[in-house]
């Protein structure tokens, strides 16, 4: 049983020997070190070898990373955010009360909202108002209110007095989204790897750490903070690589790997706590009639509980996506690592458990037939929003029977809480303000060395049968396994959905549309391919396959994708219930021009569309003497068939087999998974005797070694069990109890970190080499219980060289058990 800190103490005045391992050493008494100060301080955190890991047998390499400096708590200076991974945007979304600014520390000392330092990035929240908007139109300054000044007709503000103008401190406005607004009374950052790092498939590990995590131990944090990390498809209205990329949220869907709502740590108001969210959105099918009112709006569709027990939609009839996972309990207070592993069939998240180590996902989520947002290139968004929908507002309504039950006091009405998007917020800026920050010590995307399966190309790229692809229209089958197809729904005064459907046999993935309200006028509502220049005096021919709920003429052209729309080719097509190979005349054109392959689906004449679904596939364009059309189906890079490139890679990466960039060397073909020199099993205890600092014969470099605590010698103490992150853990680690190895070579190592855990802080333990104290090291905060703690790293820097006993002795705390140690690593 484990031992309860003074009375083990006064029981043990007596010499003895606990062996654990292999290496003895003298027997000695118990003793209690005068302490060497030491800094409390976050640990480095990083793998000694970030560019390869191993997943199920798999292995994985590289392709980009931002570790923000380097290790962390390594001293680095302030420096900007690289402008070739990041880009800063400001929006206006979810009712959030802050305004996202462009201020980062290296030129903004003492106002800044983005900070790389010491081997992080930081993303600060600040309580300052800003007005970001340049709207209002002004002859005189004294039609500009507070802290405003007329300028050139407009009204120029600096609400925080700052001396800059407030749309000078802002952070862009792409116009993806709602714009910003004017008003705020907070600041924060955003940053996006949008256009800039945008790949498909693979692993991506984050460690971040969330807002107030410098408060003690124990301390309910202020409510209100809405920190994340998270995903966004690459097809969401900005151009890359030539690709057309304008389809809107939720149909370029979103991936919240880390979403806090700080909120939930309030035992008061959630004593189940599951702050800590996973959350995956995109767009369901409505049903007939849902959406009558709003034009071509898909509506969001998300399946995991968190965090407000999800949608209801999301139940076995529902085609396509699926997601398991509730809300998770967290100790905020700690750095956290997060893994998001994503193959063509679905991803999982992992917490701090990764998938390299063995670890179980806390979420799964598998990719159906509908749910292609998720075989798409994305990008990567970390913000640090406050209140608004999970930071305040999405909790309202929660049953209550006095205003004590919501938040921050919020009005009981009728037994619901009455939360705003604001309600919430108790922070007090002056006092904790400068903890009010999400920090992220490194991200990684890392690619399978195996690569990821393409797409087939369809059939109707080849339309004359001789093999090389000559249709202009590239995805003509809707079988590309990510695809901008369902933005080519256009309405004028029409309504009406559509998507990519999987129909099986012959035809596969086809095109569905259906017609809600098909208005005035035949091009109410069009279905179209566009944006092809064609040759004047060239002749093309053009043809598609459709079917309808109902046998129905329909009218098909081809038109000047600009005023004044002149129509070069039209047909109409008598369209049944099974499919019809609808095939007009070919056509000349009098001009270039840029043109449209049209499907009209209004009510512009006898026909009445409204309530009709169709089917679309096999959509072909291409001149009669069948000339080259690129095909790049399933790819981001490399080949297009016809002497060009379907896209071209950054610095420092290839195009891989797979039609996508990864690092060098990882161009398909998995490597064995062979584990990289030096670097220790994590789950394969220590023999006992390691010949730790051993140069390695090809670089010259002391090899890093890892000493488990298991496998120590102990000097009247301890007691081993199961349960570490790397074999088992020592317990009840006491003042004066030393853990020894022998034999230890310290030569050319620098660096030696303990991983322990413990359910209070400021425990210390000096590190002894042949009974000379080099460093100390320090745990800053408490962990979580004995039994099964979250573990963590504490570091000192060591200098010494040859080979001889080195020990970790605790020095004395009130508590008794400074904490469990689980093993050192020597690098």
């Amino acid at each position: 049983m484990r031992r309860s800190g003074k009375a083990w103490t006064q029981a043990l005045m007596r010499c003895g020997i606990w062996a654990l391992g292999l290496g003895l050493v003298g027997c000695s008494s118990k003793k209690d070190p005068a302490p060497v100060p030491a800094v409390c301080q976050e640990a480095t955190l990083e793998s000694s070898d970030a560019s390869k890991i191993n997943v199920a047998g798999q292995p994985y390499t590289l392709t980009w990373g931002d570790d923000f400096g380097g290790a962390l708590n390594g001293g680095q200076p302030k420096s900007r955010l690289n402008a070739n991974f990041w880009k800063k945007e400001n929006l206006g979304v979810n009712y959030e009360l802050q305004a996202y600014s462009n201020r980062e520390c290296a030129d903004n000392p003492t106002n800044w909202n983005y900070c790389v330092e010491n081997g992080k990035l930081t993303l600060l929240a600040r309580q300052e108002p800003l007005d970001c908007v340049v709207w209002q139109q002004c002859a005189a300054t004294s039609q500009c209110g507070a802290n405003g000044t007329c300028s050139n007709g407009y009204c120029l503000n600096d609400q925080n007095q700052n001396g800059v103008w407030d749309h000078d401190e802002c952070a862009p406005f792409n116009g993806l989204a709602n714009a910003p607004v004017n008003g705020t009374k907070y600041t924060s950052g955003r940053i996006t790897s949008d256009e800039k790092v945008e790949f498909r498939y693979g692993y991506i590990e984050f460690r971040a750490r969330m807002p107030f995590a410098e408060l003690p131990a124990g301390t309910t944090p202020p409510n209100g903070m809405w920190p994340a990390i998270w995903l966004l498809g690459a097809n969401n209205a900005i151009t890359q690589g030539g690709r057309e990329d304008s389809v809107g949220w939720p149909m370029n869907g979103e991936i919240d790997i880390m979403e806090y709502s700080q909120i939930k740590e309030n035992p008061l108001l959630y004593p189940l706590n599951e702050a800590m969210g996973l959350n995956t959105l995109w767009r369901e099918t409505p049903e007939p009639g849902e959406l009558a009112a709003s034009p071509g709006g898909w509506q969001p569709n998300a399946c995991s509980s968190w965090p407000n027990n999800g949608d209801a939609k999301c139940d076995d009839t529902v085609g396509g996506a699926r997601a398991t996972w509730e809300g998770q309990t967290i100790d905020y207070h700690q750095w956290h690592t997060w893994g998001f592993l994503w193959d063509e069939n679905g991803f999982k998240i992992y917490i701090d458990n990764l998938p390299q180590n063995g670890g179980a996902p806390v979420g799964t989520f598998s990719i159906g037939d509908d749910a292609t947002e998720f075989r798409q290139p994305m990008f990567l968004i970390l913000n640090n929003a406050v209140g608004g929908e999970l930071g305040c507002l999405g909790w309202n309504g929660r049953t209550c029977t006095s205003s004590a039950q919501c938040a921050n006091n919020a009005a009981c009405v009728s037994g619901k809480c009455q939360e705003t998007p604001g309600s919430c917020l108790n922070i007090d800026w002056a006092a904790h303000g400068d903890k009010a920050k999400l920090e992220v010590d490194y991200v990684r995307w890392y690619h399978r060395d195996s690569g990821y399966a393409q797409a087939p190309r369809a059939a109707c790229q080849n339309g004359d049968g001789t093999g090389p692809a000559d249709n202009i229209i590239r995805n003509c089958g809707f079988n590309e396994d990510y695809t901008y197809h369902r933005s080519d729904l256009f309405f004028e005064g029409g309504q009406g959905l559509s998507d990519i459907r999987n129909e099986g046999g012959e035809h596969g993935y086809v095109q569905w549309v259906r017609v809600d309200n098909g208005g005035w006028q035949s091009y109410s509502v069009q279905v179209r391919q566009e944006g092809f220049p064609l040759q004047g005096g060239t002749t093309y021919k053009w043809k598609v396959d459709l079917k309808a709920s109902e046998a129905i003429p329909v009218p098909i052209k081809i038109v000047e994708a600009q005023a004044p729309w002149t129509v070069a080719a039209s047909f109409t097509c008598d369209v049944g219930t099974t499919w019809t190979s609808c095939t007009p005349p070919d056509f000349t054109l009098a001009s270039t021009n840029t043109y449209k392959f049209e499907i009209d689906l209004g009510n512009g004449g006898a026909v009445n569309y409204t309530g009709k679904q169709f089917y679309i596939d096999n959509m072909y364009l291409g001149t009669v003497a069948n000339a080259c059309q690129p095909e790049c189906t399933g790819k981001l890079c490399g080949d297009d068939g016809c002497g060009g490139t379907c896209g071209t890679c950054g610095q420092g990466m290839v195009c891989a087999s797979w039609g996508q960039c990864a690092a060098p060397g990882d161009s398909g073909g998995p490597d064995g998974g062979t584990p990289d020199a030096g670097i220790p099993d994590a789950g394969t205890p220590d023999a006992g005797t390691p010949d730790a600092g051993t140069p390695d014969a090809g670089t010259g470099e002391a090899i890093p070694v890892r000493l488990e605590a298991e496998n120590a010698t102990s000097l009247d103490c301890c007691e081993a069990e199961p349960g570490g992150d790397s074999g088992g853990k020592v317990v009840a680690f006491e003042g004066g109890d030393s853990l020894c190895w022998s034999n230890v070579n310290l030569s050319g190592l620098k660096t030696a970190t303990a991983h322990v855990g413990a359910p209070h802080p400021h425990g210390q333990a000096q590190l002894e080499f042949n009974g000379t104290v080099m460093g100390t090291l320090a745990l800053c905060a408490a962990t979580g219980g004995w039994s099964t703690p979250h573990l963590t790293d504490i570091s000192t820097a060591i200098s010494a060289s040859g080979t001889g006993t080195l020990c970790l002795t605790g020095v004395a705390h009130p508590e008794g058990s400074i904490f469990s140690v689980d093993y050192l690593d020597l690098k």
